[in-house]
């Protein structure tokens, strides 16, 4: 999390205004502390459409971009331009975070604990007319190197009326996806929950549970994505027009 500092003035010499002043200074300070995402910079890493990636150090220090910025309702923006740069293996661009270890490398733990992400969001531009779909979290298989599971918003109703739906691949080139029902308009807050956690793979919108599945292997590890990778962007020319942004207010992440 971002820290601030405040210096209060002097001590004012009069009661009556000292009061008033005080009570100012507070809700000044709430106002300012409620605006900062609630986000630990120290476990993520940043990879950026530009094609750079940005360290969990740069990060807590303060680091932003036209990609990456604090919004004005207080959110941590992750814009997506509909043309840049890909990683190995990906045909889309992502303004998007990778979990690392608190001691900067990159994480990579087992499915036999327990690992939540618990993210609070918001979806305020949404690229690729009625198809456009864009990856919010992901359960990543750091072992073959694909998703397990990845969570993706759609601002247009699917088939079930919803606005999310959910990839899942346990091998390479064999994923399905399912629509789910539940609603969250363009630009509205919504919290979301990613776990694997006893083996068993698991799915909570708003808190109420929307998908669940134990996978059929064993012995692999996994890492925890969230941000902007948006499914309808492509390789291109870098831009810095925003095509997606996706705002993330907090951010939980818990391994036991």
């Amino acid at each position: 999390m971002r820290m601030m500092t405040f210096v209060s003035p002097g001590k004012a010499k009069k009661v009556g205004f000292a009061l008033g002043l005080t009570a100012l200074l507070t809700v000044s300070v709430m106002s300012l502390a409620s605006a900062a995402p609630s986000i630990d910079y120290h476990i993520w890493s940043l990879q950026q459409p530009d094609g750079s990636t940005i360290s969990s150090s740069q990060l807590v220090s303060g680091y932003s971009s036209k990609y990456f910025y604090t919004a004005s309702d207080g959110g941590q923006a992750f814009m997506d331009p509909q043309t840049g740069s890909t990683t190995s293996g990906s045909s889309h661009p992502r303004s998007e975070m990778r979990e690392q270890t608190t001691g900067g490398s990159n994480a990579a733990w087992s499915w036999t604990g327990t690992n939540t992400m618990t993210n609070t969001a918001a979806v305020t531009l949404q690229g690729g007319g009625s198809s456009g779909s864009t990856t919010i979290g992901q359960i990543f298989n750091s072992t073959d190197s694909i998703p397990l599971v990845e969570l993706e918003y759609e601002a247009t109703p699917n088939s079930k009326g919803g606005n999310f739906k959910l990839l899942y691949e346990e091998a390479k080139g064999a994923g399905t996806y399912t629509d789910l029902s539940t609603k969250a308009a363009l630009g509205s807050k919504f919290t979301y929950e990613m776990s694997l956690s006893g083996g068993v793979a698991t799915v909570k919108i708003n808190g109420t549970q929307v998908f669940s599945k134990k996978p059929s292997f064993s012995g692999k590890t996994f890492y925890f994505k969230a941000g902007n990778y948006d499914q309808t962007a492509t390789s291109g020319s870098v831009s810095t027009t925003p095509y997606t942004i996706v705002e993330l207010y907090s951010v939980s992440v818990v391994h036991k």
